[in-house]
């Protein structure tokens, strides 16, 4: 059987006649720490058939508005009745009449990197189980959390102005007491929603790992466009009162009823925000809130002057008042703009808002004034034309108290793909994907190879002697110190640039002096004076103080209470990096408080140990590199392989040479073909 690209949906494209199909075998480059790598094809040319070209959308055809060849196409790569790259990936190069089309084939990893190609972890969808308020009680529930399956814990941090000690209260909201994510749980997610499946052996500080949230997710520019007001009054709704009949004080809820596009009004695009009716806007959730509103309202005062003021509402319950505008006195007609704002305002989900609007008389000896309101007219005064009425609502990205927390919006700004390639430089793993399963196996590279050395086949009798067998001395790409590094960050002390950072050594002084083999996306954490680790969050104003007086609870009659001043520093604000740190088995008791409810908690105290580079992860999970630094070597011969060995080859076990008396990492099977009597291999000597 002649060899054929399989799609998808079972068609068949054949390979011209006289092609020959060539696989590259290789999950993982150990001269590429900060990569993965995946099983690939020579490039083939698939035969110029009415049938290909209609399987292929016609993409030789200039017209043609086909996006496939933009598109990674799903296949197995078959030769004769080999699977050579079953539950591939083809892309489609190039085409030539009469030719063909030109395509690689690549399998092994990447199917699943396809699979979560340009996806964010804030894309997740956790499990609603997951999902809680911003509340004491989901607080003082999630401190007591210690395993990834629980998705999240919330424990303690010093951000910046000093970490609780133990015994300290801690206020929930005030001081800044956040969930942190389980990684266990991120990737769990992240595998159920690509479609695979993944295997280990992980270390057992995998399960521990945490994802600390350094500033509380807020209130996304969608959802906050989704709920913004910006109301006018429409026509109808004009109230009169006759400057010469008597009157006190008249109160009218302002109809902001017209969100006509034309005047620049806005109609939130949430349902349930805004009612039209009630002339109030509604909080979905808990939020904060600027709010403003303006009214142009003609006062008739013949006799004294007539007062008007705007207030905000919350219900029945008065929330503010704005300023009070009096007309001027036995002025006649005058026009006033009465407004109100609301600051960062915290309302309930439920919570609704409405305006209304106080007229009163003002100074003079007869209560006879009149007024014209609501008559959505545009005015102008001595040629200046007013600001049309109008109430707005805009919700701020601040998360507030008793918001929805949900573990996605608490995750970095990262990509799936980078996210999985930073768990697999942390502890040195080697990614291996079954295509017939949709299993992504990881095991640790250094401790893999160390414990199957003894069971090493001797490669020695495959060498083809017929072939070249090149010898190189000298490592691409690598140097005589290669940095394996945390992410920089300009928050952590100056005493902490190099903390967590480590070097591998390679014993060749040709080399350029160093380099940065692998850079993590998170920065690594320091621990503060408290004990706890430095998230800083807040940072002090330098020469800058906040003094108050505090008063002793004495009342002294005719004599000045004694106080005491208190010098506080005062802080900026400053987002940390993105942190990765490790849950401890010591805990720490401190008071939660939130300004009703108080409770004790003793969450563990999350800790950067079996984090650094130099002490920890290179030690345990590197010596695998480190043996190939040790005495530098790369053997270029070629090997006897058959089908079924290269089918079943795994880079997890080593290889001996007898007359190199050496052990040897395969880094890649070069180009195999069944035909050929041996195909080159590149090996790296081991020297543990």
């Amino acid at each position: 059987m002649a060899a054929s690209l399989v799609l998808a949906d079972g068609s068949r494209l054949p390979l011209g006649a006289e092609e020959r199909v060539g696989l590259t075998v290789q999950a993982n480059n150990l001269l590429k720490v900060n990569s993965v790598q995946s099983d690939y094809s020579s490039t083939l040319t698939v035969a110029d058939t009415p049938e290909v070209r209609a399987a292929l959308e016609q993409a030789q055809h200039g017209p043609a508005l086909t996006q496939l060849p933009y598109q990674l196409l799903p296949c197995t790569l078959e030769a004769g009745s080999l699977e050579v790259l079953p539950n591939a990936v083809a892309i489609v190069e190039q085409h030539e009449a009469g030719k063909g089309f030109q395509a690689q084939v690549v399998g092994g990893n990447e199917p699943f990197y396809a699979a979560i190609q340009d996806k964010k972890l804030q894309e997740l969808s956790f499990p609603e189980s997951t999902e809680h308020d911003w509340l004491h009680a989901q607080a003082v529930t999630g401190a007591a959390h210690t395993s990834w399956e629980q998705g999240y814990v919330y424990d303690l941090y010093d951000r910046g102005k000093g970490g609780p000690a133990e015994g300290d209260k801690l206020h929930l909201f005030t001081d800044d007491v956040f969930p942190s994510v389980y990684v266990r749980a991120v990737w769990e997610q992240l595998f159920a929603e690509s479609g695979y499946h993944w295997a280990g052996p992980l270390p057992e500080l995998f399960d521990r790992l945490l994802l600390p949230t350094t500033v509380m997710a807020g209130y996304g520019e969608e959802f906050r466009k989704a709920r913004k007001l910006r109301a006018g009054i429409g026509p109808g709704n004009a109230q009169y009162g006759n400057a010469y009949e008597g009157r006190e004080e008249s109160v009218f809820t302002v109809p902001y009823d017209s969100v006509d596009a034309k005047y620049a009004y806005a109609d939130p695009t949430a349902k349930g925000v805004y009612n039209p009716v009630t002339r109030s806007w509604k909080a979905l959730e808990p939020c904060y809130i600027n709010a403003s509103a303006l009214t142009n309202v003609i006062i008739d005062s013949p006799y004294g002057s007539g007062r008007a003021q705007l207030f905000f509402y919350m219900g029945s319950k008065e929330l503010t008042g704005g300023t009070l505008i009096e007309s001027k006195k036995n002025g006649g007609h005058t026009t006033v703009s009465p407004s109100v704002n609301l600051n960062r305002f915290l309302l309930q989900a439920g919570d609704e808002l409405h305006v209304r609007i106080k007229l009163s008389p003002g100074e003079g000896l007869l209560a006879k004034w009149g007024f014209e309101a609501f008559n959505s007219a545009v005015y102008a005064v001595n040629g200046t034309v007013l600001t049309l009425d109008n109430f707005t609502v805009e919700v701020l990205p601040d998360f507030p108290p008793g918001g929805r927390i949900r573990l996605q919006d608490l995750l970095p700004d990262l990509s799936q793909q980078d996210f999985v390639k930073a768990i697999i430089g942390l502890f040195g793993l080697t990614q291996q994907t079954d295509p017939y399963t949709r299993t992504v196996r990881f095991t640790p590279t250094g401790p893999a190879l160390a414990a199957a050395l003894s069971q090493a086949p001797d490669w020695q009798p495959r060498i083809d002697a017929d072939e070249p067998a090149p010898r190189l001395f000298h490592l691409p790409g690598v140097a005589q110190q290669n940095w394996f590094r945390w992410k920089k960050d300009e928050t952590n002390p100056d005493g902490a640039s190099e903390l967590g950072n480590g070097f591998l050594a390679c014993n060749d002084t040709t080399l350029e002096r160093t380099r940065d083999a692998l850079t993590l996306p998170w920065a690594a954490t320091a621990i503060s004076e408290s004990g706890l680790l430095l998230l800083p969050t807040y940072k002090v104003r330098e020469g800058e103080v906040s003094v108050e007086i505090v008063y002793d609870e004495k009342r002294r009659p005719f004599f000045r209470r004694r106080g005491t001043a208190v010098v506080t520093p005062v802080y900026d604000k400053q987002t940390p990096a993105p942190r990765l740190v490790v849950q401890g088995f010591q805990t720490r008791t401190v008071t939660l408080e939130d300004g009703q409810s108080s409770a004790v908690i003793q969450p563990r105290v999350s800790t950067f140990a079996g984090l650094d580079f130099a002490a920890d992860l290179l030690p345990t999970y590197y010596q695998h590199l480190r043996a190939v630094y040790a005495r530098p070597l790369i053997l270029k011969p070629s090997v006897r392989l058959s089908a079924q060995q290269v089918m079943d080859f795994s880079q997890l076990q080593p290889v001996w040479l007898e007359k190199e008396g050496s052990y040897f990492y395969c880094n890649k099977i070069d180009n195999w073909e069944e035909a050929d009597a041996s195909t080159p291999v590149e090996l790296l000597r081991l020297t543990f």
